[in-house]
């Protein structure tokens, strides 16, 4: 391809047909058209911020180019745990396109559901204290190191559905995934659920003073955790978003877009736009 701007595409599994066609309402060009194919599994940070609000791989070759055309086969789904990505029906239709097609890389964003539903599970990872001194009062040790081989067991799952992809060639491709940014815990829902953090921390009548340190000291073990995955194989690529990409705080009073955050855990276009912005120097 010879002209200087970058085509970007971004569809689900079902648009893509076996012959390399694009299904996709509005897209114009097919497999061989592109230079770049990444397949990408996920949250609602790679599908849906909320309704008729796309995630930041939407962003890139509008807001934010990438140096070569890419077709980016999205198979993320809002809500999906880590655990949820490889079981039986997503891990098949995950396999299958890394059977059929040869990729450049698998684009992940995991992690960020599994310790928000821990947070508001009742057994999970929060507790009550009484007469607390830090946030790290509320937090269950021994539930947070659960929650970490939980994650650790279903990432090397993913792994080796890559390691033994049908496709011998996809059996090397790096696995970019990303640490996520710092929410702040207060009643902004999206349309369809939440808040999250928020409804967390009241069922467990944790004082407002301790809620912003607690949200990122859970952001913080997450990302502790992800970190450490890049030693369980080869081609493990770390986007460290939460260190690196400096996102504008939303206002503990606000119940809708604020700073760089659309609602509680979710970014807007300008939150997207920096964190597509980063994503782009790896891809």
């Amino acid at each position: 391809m010879s002209n200087n701007t970058s085509r970007v595409t971004v569809i689900s599994q079902g648009d893509l047909n076996s012959n390399g066609n694009i299904t996709k309402k509005g897209a114009f060009y097919s497999w061989n058209d592109y230079d770049r194919h990444y397949l990408a599994e996920g949250d609602s940070w790679f599908s849906f911020s909320d309704i008729l609000s796309p995630s930041f791989l939407y962003r890139f070759g509008h807001s934010v180019p990438l140096k070569q055309h890419t077709l980016i086969v999205n198979c993320s789904y809002p809500g999906d745990t880590l655990a949820k990505m490889v079981t039986r029906r997503n891990s098949n239709i995950f396999h299958k396109l890394l059977a059929e097609w040869e990729w450049d890389g698998i684009l992940l964003s995991a992690g960020g559901n599994d310790i928000i539903e821990a947070a508001l599970e009742k057994k999970g990872i929060l507790q009550r204290s009484v007469s607390p001194s830090s946030y790290q009062d509320f937090i269950i040790d021994s539930a947070m190191d659960a929650l970490k081989d939980h994650l650790d067991h279903h990432f090397r799952h993913l792994v080796h559905l890559r390691d033994t992809a049908g496709k011998e060639a996809n059996r090397s491709i790096p696995i970019f995934y990303h640490t996520y940014g710092y929410p702040m815990p207060r009643n902004a829902p999206a349309s369809v659920a939440g808040p999250w953090l928020y409804k967390a921390f009241k069922q467990k009548n944790i004082h407002p003073q301790f809620w912003e340190d607690l949200s990122d000291g859970l952001m913080n073990e997450l990302a502790g955790l992800l970190r450490n995955f890049t030693s369980i194989s080869a081609n493990l690529q770390l986007v460290d978003t939460l260190k690196q990409v400096n996102l504008e705080r939303a206002s503990v009073d606000s119940h809708g877009s604020s700073g760089d955050w659309l609602n509680e855990i979710h970014l807007n276009d300008n939150g997207k736009d920096k964190f597509a912005q980063f994503w782009a120097q790896f891809l």
